[in-house]
């Protein structure tokens, strides 16, 4: 089992909270940082990566996660490429279709067949390979004087070399990681409890199956958020936030979320506001049970958290990636130490 951390940047703070949040995990011996992109709400990612690359040694660094939509793949691609020579080799690409970033800057996510091919072309272009242009809109319709047809990303045989995860909603996009990705990402309703895990990684299994790839290469990671305190409730009031986007306008939920808590679900996803994503003082918060909370999240005591923990991994999960954030630096800083000290090593 890995052990990681997803920090959202807080756009109200400068970056300095997330280099030194980031330069924690590393003294806690945590394998990965992520950062979030989320351009309306939180600092750019790639100023950030690139300020916690030249401030930490060994950590490995990567996107947790960005898009297709709102940034090229071509440019992705570079940006990606480029971490990964500032940091010696330690980078990581995490995409997705789009979410608070796509929603925020009044965009749409991309659907699964146009995620695929734009995988498929950043890698190609990591592999220092020559591939047709990658267009959209009305590049598609025009003839522009100089465009070139075939491109490449100069520099990609050194440093190209960047594994890439996917972001995942659902059974489909799951299949498609296992098939084209060094990664599964799944938040917590999928990635939270048992019944979520054993079906994503079922799913993966045989997408990786279904093209000759083994599918014990893949990383399945349970990208969740995470609190601790010897009181429960304290714990829990922490991730409220993050459990309400776990089960807003989600596309497939585990029976137990999406029909013992239809209810909820219904209530979250017509008052969710993408501009207090993520956010700690959002009003959707109020509207999660306890029992929601742990189903979604790695949240409670310090026992709590590693019975769930536990409970992962024997589902398939092989790494645990905690959501932590800048809007809280002290509080963030405490999770980070107590899950190294007091959680992980009983896992």
């Amino acid at each position: 089992m890995k052990f990681s951390c997803m920090i959202w940047p807080h756009s109200g703070n400068v970056v300095e909270p997330v280099v030194r949040l980031a330069q924690t995990a590393e003294a806690c011996d945590f394998e990965t940082v992520y950062i979030g992109d989320s351009q309306m709400i939180w600092n750019d990612v790639w100023v950030v990566l690139g300020a916690c690359a030249v401030a930490t040694e060994k950590v490995r660094l990567g996107t947790g996660v960005t898009n297709m939509v709102t940034r090229h793949p071509a440019v992705t691609a570079n940006a990606v490429m480029t971490l990964n020579m500032l940091s010696k080799g330690r980078a990581v690409l995490g995409v997705g279709a789009g979410d608070s970033a796509v929603r925020t800057a009044g965009l749409s996510p991309a659907r699964l067949p146009e995620i695929r091919k734009r995988i498929e072309f950043m890698r190609a272009l990591l592999q220092g390979q020559e591939v047709d242009a990658l267009q959209w809109d009305v590049d598609k319709e025009e003839n522009t004087w100089g465009a070139e047809s075939l491109v490449r990303l100069i520099g990609a045989e050194e440093w190209g070399n960047a594994p890439i995860q996917l972001a995942c909603m659902g059974p489909k996009s799951v299949r498609a990681a296992g098939e084209i990705c060094d990664g599964v990402i799944v938040d917590g309703h999928m990635g939270g409890n048992a019944e979520g895990v054993r079906k994503t990684v079922e799913t993966a299994i045989e997408g990786a199956e279904s093209v000759g790839k083994d599918p014990s290469t893949l990383r399945y990671i349970a990208a969740i958020d995470a609190a601790i305190d010897d009181d429960r409730t304290k714990a829990l009031d922490k991730v409220r936030p993050t459990a309400a986007r776990n089960i807003a306008n989600k596309p497939w939920l585990p029976d137990t979320l999406g029909v013992d808590h239809a209810d909820v679900v219904k209530q979250v996803t017509e008052s969710y506001k993408f501009y207090k994503h993520l956010d700690l003082t959002a009003k959707h918060r109020e509207l999660i049970p306890d029992e929601v909370a742990m189903k979604c999240c790695i949240a409670g005591t310090p026992e709590d958290c590693i019975t769930k923990g536990k409970e992962l991994k024997e589902a398939g999960i092989n790494e645990i990636s905690i959501f932590i954030t800048s809007q809280d630096e002290d509080g963030s800083h405490n999770v980070l130490r107590r899950f190294a000290e007091e959680v992980f090593p009983n896992i």
